[in-house]
């Protein structure tokens, strides 16, 4: 891979790449252009049934859509469209930020600083900080992270094609390898007959500026979708503006009733500056782009013997980051560029086969290919300082077995077992074992225990960053979960979560003074709690909390307690109401970039964060879909921080629209 040098003009902040989303646009065209003589081709009596049919709406619950334990084990949260809509989700922090679990970090309402923590998402204390990866993250079920650095980049991964967002909250090496936990988003795909389309306009503080828009169609066996957004803000502070462009097109096909096959394109270009530590010397560059490139080709099938997938990946990345370093004393990342290109490839597939009665056989197999080139060029002389290389490949097929014993017809046992077998090329080969036991009443009651086994493997940059005396010492980071809780469904309007889950993280790499290297085990035990609730189908609340007591050392962001409450109220036809809060107990956090070690964990006092959204759906008044909104983010105007040194402005405010067709 070729590399090719731009000096950077100081007075120059942040220039994006001259690159265009024209296919997308045109996509988004071709597809809202679809005449309604479409749902005509569906059948007159199609038609009638869909113009007779009464729609039954029921308020979303706020903060998550549901929480499930699956029938080996996982556990998962979803958010749906609907959710990612009251919280005015503008990426994947805010979406995930109160649901229980989770914490976040974030400097500017918009824009993930991808350079040293710029924005992660953290579950139960483990997640992208450096070196990163042990939360991986997908786009209908790639995988999404540098090759060289070997951690997620979250504007690398827009919401603004997302139809919904699930997050497993605990290692399960038949769902995903190669991690501890998973953010995976769906996106928007045309199911039945007919098109569909959105366009979302919003205005907020710090001239901020949001839009989106988006189509799909469906016509006989052919489905397609294409969207495209453009988000701009000036930040919290001087020196903080951020830029976010992204396309995404799909092109399906139904091979029969059960059977789809599709490709996915996602783009994205994105530049966002860091303020640095207030107080400190504004920086003159310290500014990170990025440009990415996802090619996805994925087949489904969901008969009554056979449910799975497999998919073909390609991703292409490419980041330049612009850095001062005025406060630091490091050699090896001076003030100067660092590049980095990188190209990950792999495949990725698992089936359940119903072999006979009601037993359950799994089987698949990831591969990964994943690596890159990076150096850092020094403003001063224009010296390369740093440079490293490599390609790591990871191979991992995984098989498993359920049987659903039922009996008395109301009682079903399903006991699961399995595990997958991670082949490395540099890296020590490492067994992903599972089990796990539930006890179901009718879909109304959920008893459940489960044991697995995470592996994480560090990526190239890590390596080549470890001092030599510690490169030994490195090795997979595995982590030991054990589980067990019970979900009550006493009927369709409210339902309980409750769970007590103990972690133990082996070989876990840190970053320190000497770089690199094994830092040793990580314990915890938690207890977690979420509810929702449907009085009537015009209001819904959801409740929840986290407490983890980590039994080692100071972990960064993991709090030991966390709740969180909302509430979602159609108080008439002509306005919606959802307000949401959340209390995030104290916890410690690694410094970002100003101090010369980074291995220094900070304390964040604990703080209140309290959101609200008045909507007027449009459908009350018009022939459209959608609707008017105000949302306020920390409204009580409390002070608060997500980083040290990077104090948020206050009270955060949107006006904006959304047309649906």
């Amino acid at each position: 891979m070729q590399f090719t040098y731009r000096k950077i003009n100081s007075d120059i902040i942040c220039a994006m790449k001259n690159k265009t989303l024209l296919f997308a646009v045109a996509g988004v065209a071709i597809a809202a252009s679809a005449e309604t003589n479409t749902l005509a081709q569906a059948g007159s009596s199609a038609t009638n049934e869909v113009a007779t049919a009464a729609p039954v709406v029921v308020t979303a619950t706020p903060i998550t859509q549901e929480e499930t334990v699956s029938a080996d084990g996982t556990e998962k949260v979803t958010l749906s469209r609907a959710q990612l809509d009251n919280l005015n989700a503008q990426d994947i922090q805010t979406a995930l930020r109160q649901v229980p679990g989770i914490a976040i970090s974030r400097y500017s309402p918009i824009g993930s600083y991808g350079g040293a923590q710029g924005g992660s998402v953290y579950v139960r204390g483990l997640g992208t900080a450096r070196p990163g990866g042990e939360v991986r993250t997908y786009t209908d079920g790639a995988p999404r992270e540098s090759g060289m650095w070997g951690h997620p980049l979250m504007d690398s991964m827009p919401i603004d094609f997302a139809e919904s967002v699930t997050v497993q909250k605990n290692p399960h090496s038949g769902g995903y390898a190669g991690t501890f936990g998973a953010v995976d988003v769906e996106t928007k795909r045309r199911y039945k007959e007919g098109h569909e389309g959105e366009v979302d306009l919003a205005y907020g503080r710090h001239n901020t500026f949001l839009s989106s828009g988006s189509a799909g169609v469906k016509e006989g066996i052919v489905d397609a979708y294409a969207g495209t957004s453009y988000k701009y803000s000036e930040g919290l502070r001087d020196h903080n503006t951020a830029i976010l462009k992204s396309a995404f097109a799909r092109l399906g096909a139904d091979l029969s009733d059960t059977e789809h096959v599709g490709f996915v394109y996602q783009r994205t270009e994105s530049s966002v500056q860091d303020p640095g530590e207030i107080h400190k010397v504004k920086p003159r560059y310290n500014c990170f782009d990025l440009d990415t490139d996802l090619y996805t080709f994925r087949f489904d099938t969901d008969r009554d013997s056979i449910k799975g997938f497999s998919l073909l990946y390609f991703e292409d990345g490419d980041i330049n980051w612009r850095k001062d370093h005025m406060d630091d004393a490091n050699p090896m990342s001076p003030a100067g560029d660092s590049n980095t290109r990188w190209l990950n490839w792999g495949t990725r597939s698992r089936y359940d086969w119903n072999a006979v009665a009601d037993l359950w056989l799994t089987g698949g197999i990831d591969v990964a290919d994943e690596g890159g080139r990076t150096y850092n060029r020094r403003y001063s002389d224009g010296q390369k300082v740093f440079s490293a290389h490599g390609r790591m490949v990871t191979t991992s097929p995984y098989v498993g077995a359920r049987y659903d014993y039922s009996f008395n017809e109301d009682w079903t046992l399903t006991p699961s077992i399995g595990s997958r077998y991670h082949f490395h090329t540099i890296y020590d080969d490492e067994w992903a074992p599972n089990a796990a036991i539930k006890l179901d009443y009718q879909e109304k009651v959920e008893f459940f225990v489960d044991g697995t086994r995470g592996v994480h493997y560090p990526g190239v940059y890590t390596r080549a960053m470890a001092n030599d005396y510690a490169k030994h010492t490195l090795n997979a980071e595995k982590m030991d979960y054990v589980s067990t809780g019970t979900k009550f469904k006493f009927d369709e309007s409210f339902d309980v979560l409750a769970s007590v889950f103990h972690t133990d993280v082996k070989d876990r790499i840190d970053k320190t003074a000497s770089g690199y290297l094994n830092a040793g085990n990580m314990r915890a035990t938690g207890i977690e709690l979420s509810s929702h609730w449907r009085p009537i189908k015009k209001l819904a609340f959801f409740g929840g909390g986290t407490f983890t007591n980590p039994e080692t050392s100071p972990v960064s962001r993991l709090p030991r307690w966390t709740f969180t409450l909302g509430g979602s109220w159609e108080i008439c036809d002509y306005l919606v109401w959802s307000v949401d809060g959340q209390y995030i107990g104290s916890m410690n956090a690694y410094s970002v970039r100003s101090s010369a070690d980074q291995s220094d964990l900070r304390h964040l006092d604990e703080g209140y964060l309290f959101n609200t959204r008045l909507a007027v759906p449009l459908k009350s008044f018009t022939p459209f879909g959608g609707e008017l909104y105000v949302s306020l983010e920390n409204f009580t105007d409390q002070k608060y921080e997500y980083y040290p040194g990077y104090p948020m402005d206050g009270i955060m405010w949107y006006m904006g629209c959304r047309f649906k067709f």
